[in-house]
């Protein structure tokens, strides 16, 4: 796993390929804010990294060292991301970010229980719509996005890459994904909220399923 590798200027921004780590766990340093793209925390035990927590556009990460901790989780890439150094001089900054981590913290941990609850399929599904970016066009085929690979969205979501795999085959077969390449999809933000995704997307005869659900 590749660390940060360079010293930015003062509210420099970072940009990091997918599967770049941004810091590792134990080592000191800044709080950042997450500008575009998304970031996975994870614990690293025995020398294996298990997954915490999801870190979208927008998201402040590594502030356990305004209390003078070290970094609690190693924080990697999974999408191509751009990142700012937060710059908190004053004591009153520093509260503010703190409670705006403690909002986020909440909305993120809700995140989770929809990440790793209910069938594979709408776990995939929820983590489809948090990764799709702001400014994507909500109708309509064609936007592209940055996706994890399968690896990693399968350890998000806790299910077996092959799992994943299964899923995003049905999908692609169904229209609902278009065009699916290993770090990346098309596909409509309001058709994937809206598909009614029939059980059995996660076997091999999931398009069968599909077509009976729609028959």
């Amino acid at each position: 796993m590749n660390s940060l590798k360079s010293i930015l200027p003062p509210g420099g921004l970072l940009s990091l390929d997918s599967g770049e780590a941004l810091f590792e766990s134990g080592a000191t340093g800044s709080v950042w804010m997450l500008e575009a793209g998304a970031l996975r925390l994870d614990r690293v035990d025995s020398g294996a990294a298990q997954f915490s927590q999801i870190v979208l556009s927008g998201d402040l990460v590594g502030l356990e060292v305004l209390a003078s901790h070290r970094y609690g989780y190693t924080a990697r890439a999974i999408v191509p991301c751009e990142l700012r150094p937060r710059l908190l001089p004053t004591d009153d900054e520093r509260r503010l970010a703190l409670v705006a981590g403690l909002m986020q913290w909440q909305r993120r941990s809700s995140d989770l229980i929809a990440l790793r609850s209910g069938s594979a399929q709408d776990r995939l599904k929820h983590l489809l719509v948090l990764l799709t970016p702001e400014g994507a066009a909500p109708g309509g085929h064609g936007a592209h996005c940055a996706l994890p690979t399968i690896r990693d969205m399968a350890a998000i979501i806790d299910t077996a890459p092959e799992t994943v795999s299964r899923i995003f085959a049905n999908l692609k077969r169904a229209r609902i994904v278009d065009g699916r390449r290993r770090q990346g999809a098309s596909y409509s933000l309001a058709h994937l909220r809206e598909a009614d995704w029939p059980v059995g997307m996660t076997r091999s005869n999931g398009l069968l399923r599909l077509a009976l659900a729609q028959a």
